[in-house]
């Protein structure tokens, strides 16, 4: 089921226009690679469909619901978005860190009770983090915080996930397990994820799809379990350099050779 749809947007800061005639959807269940260079425009689009971003022109749909007519409460409620960097650079309990994501659902005066707190507990359970309930966020590892931040993302409870680069400070066993929780979770929750990522191995091993910015355009779009390594090299080719694409176990491992 189609829960996003993005239709002809145009964005950018000022007179620099930086994403033109942008159109997908994002369905139920799938989690969605956004790949290119740098300054093509992932993240722009981000904080577009997040509302962080005020678009020149173009329409989001949430559910067939315009989300640019939404206030930023309500947005939030169907939107969740998760930085490269989180900015917690206080000392505070990881629970504390996760009922930060009930707050587009509390009014002006109120603060989470008894109830949220146990749902936060079960985001934290959800992602194995329990035991850290009640520890300083600040004394847990790079890739620890990134899993706290995404049970912040799942207290909102929105049908919409985007995560912008959640990989880029992480070594490669933390790199493995945020993305394998990432994918897991899109699915079982039955949620749309939406991913920027830099490298396409980690977008050909995890995602569904994945879709290539080039010039602040959509360059291609493709399922990454139904399409031939002759297409594949040739795009990869025109974005990396002369690369090879071998296919191992079902799993894509993209090598880059030598010119």
């Amino acid at each position: 089921m189609e829960i996003l749809r993005m239709e002809n947007i145009k964005a950018g800061y000022g007179d620099n226009i930086i994403l033109e005639d942008i159109s997908f959807s994002l369905r139920e269940g799938e989690l969605v690679a956004l790949l290119g260079l740098n300054g093509t425009g992932k993240t722009t689009l981000l904080k577009t469909i997040s509302g962080l971003l005020k678009p020149i022109s173009g329409k989001c749909y949430i559910n067939e619901k315009n989300s640019f007519d939404l206030n930023e409460k309500e947005r939030a409620r169907h939107i969740s978005f998760m930085p490269q960097r989180n900015s917690i650079i206080y000392n505070t309990r990881v629970i504390d860190v996760v009922l930060m994501g009930i707050t587009p659902y509390l009014g002006i005066f109120s603060s989470p009770n008894k109830i949220h707190k146990k749902l936060a507990y079960d985001m934290l359970e959800k992602m194995g983090m329990e035991r850290y309930a009640y520890e300083n966020f600040l004394h847990l590892s790079e890739g620890q915080k990134q899993l706290i931040i995404i049970c912040r993302s799942l207290m909102q409870n929105a049908e919409i996930m985007l995560f912008d680069e959640p990989d880029s400070a992480l070594d490669y066993n933390n790199r493995h397990m945020v993305l394998t929780r990432i994918s897991e979770l899109i699915k079982t929750e039955r949620r749309g994820g939406l991913i920027t990522l830099h490298d396409p191995n980690y977008a050909l091993n995890y995602c569904d799809r994945i879709i290539f910015l080039e010039d602040g355009r959509i360059l291609a779009e493709f399922d990454t379990r139904d399409v031939d390594n002759v297409f594949l090299k040739k795009i990869f080719t025109r974005i990396y350099g002369k690369i090879d694409i071998i296919r191992h176990r079902e799993k894509y491992v993209m090598v880059r050779l030598n010119a």
